[in-house]
This record gives C-alpha cells, structure tokens and sequence, in this order.
C-alpha cells in the first residue's frame, strides 16, 4: 500500500539561554506528512521533548516539501530543505549577511 503522506523537512528556531550569551539554534527535522501545515505541526508536537529550561523554542517553523528521485524512500543526495531569498548582495556579503556572521557554533566549509 502507498503512504499518501510525503517527506518534509521542517526547519525550527530555538532560542538557547544556558550559555555564556543568548545564542540561536536552527534544527531541520524530517517528517511525513499530508501537507505543509502538517508537517509543521508534527514536528512542533516533536520539539516540545527537545525543549529544555535552556532552550525555548521560538514560534517559528518553515516546511519544505522533499521531493525524491528514489521514490518513498530517502536516500543519497536526497534534498531535505531549500530556502531561496531575493538578494541584491554579492555572494561575500550575502553569506556574511545571513549566515557566516562569526557567531556560528558549527564547522563552516566556505570556498575563497
């Protein structure tokens, strides 16, 4: 039988207060579900366990409908969230702008 629910990757916003300084976190969950709004509403119900007196999540979620080359099943360069945004930027400033601010808490692997 084919599951009439699909993949989505749902994007979350947690505000992390049990560091040295306030700090965001950004989580992309991967759900099946009928529709967008589905989606987003599993993966709230989810975030609720991951949820801590130091991490608060901030009301804000973005659902992204997986559509994969292999069928039902998620496999190899799969792509689990795309986000396009108009921007005037160069390349440089954009990635400054939005996402290489210096405050990230992860490993980066940017081309000069």
């Amino acid at each position: 039988m084919v599951n009439p629910e699909h993949w989505y990757g749902v994007r979350l916003i947690y505000r992390l207060t049990g560091m040295s300084r306030l700090a965001y976190e950004e989580r992309i969950i991967i759900v099946r579900a009928g529709s967008d709004d589905d989606a987003i509403a599993k993966v709230e119900q989810y975030s609720k366990d991951y949820e801590s007196d130091t991490t608060e999540y901030v009301g804000y979620a973005m659902a992204f409908h997986i559509f994969d080359e292999n069928g039902p099943c998620l496999g190899s360069r799969t792509e689990v969230f795309s986000l396009i945004r108009e921007s005037a930027l160069d390349p440089n400033a954009y990635l400054d702008h939005f996402y290489d601010t210096g405050n990230e808490f992860a490993r980066t692997d940017t081309e000069d």
